[in-house]
């Protein structure tokens, strides 16, 4: 039960790191409804990946750069997802353009 609380507090604690840290309102509002299916008991491994693969979605289609340390609190958030749903996302968006 700890490991799960542990999760739960990490991908919060990530997902208001990114959106305290931007002013895009277009990435504000998916990583808040993040944060609300987080308080409302979402999977930690599911909402992750989804929560990281919105984000670099947005952040891809509207060339928004990360600072460092954004890039690192992304990457953190999508390694924390769920394996198989990190491999079968169909936007494909959850590698970094330097990935791709």
């Amino acid at each position: 039960m700890t490991k799960n609380n542990d999760q739960l507090s990490k991908a919060k604690k990530l997902i208001k790191n990114l959106y305290n840290s931007t002013k895009e309102t277009s990435l504000q509002g998916p990583l808040l409804k993040a944060y609300k299916r987080l308080d409302e008991g979402a999977d930690v491994g599911d909402l992750t990946t989804r929560a990281a693969s919105a984000v670099n979605y947005i952040r891809l289609t509207k060339k928004i750069v990360f600072s460092n340390e954004q890039e690192n609190w992304w990457r953190e958030l999508r390694d924390m997802g769920s394996a198989s749903v990190m491999f079968h996302d169909p936007k494909n968006n959850l590698l970094n353009l330097s990935e791709m």
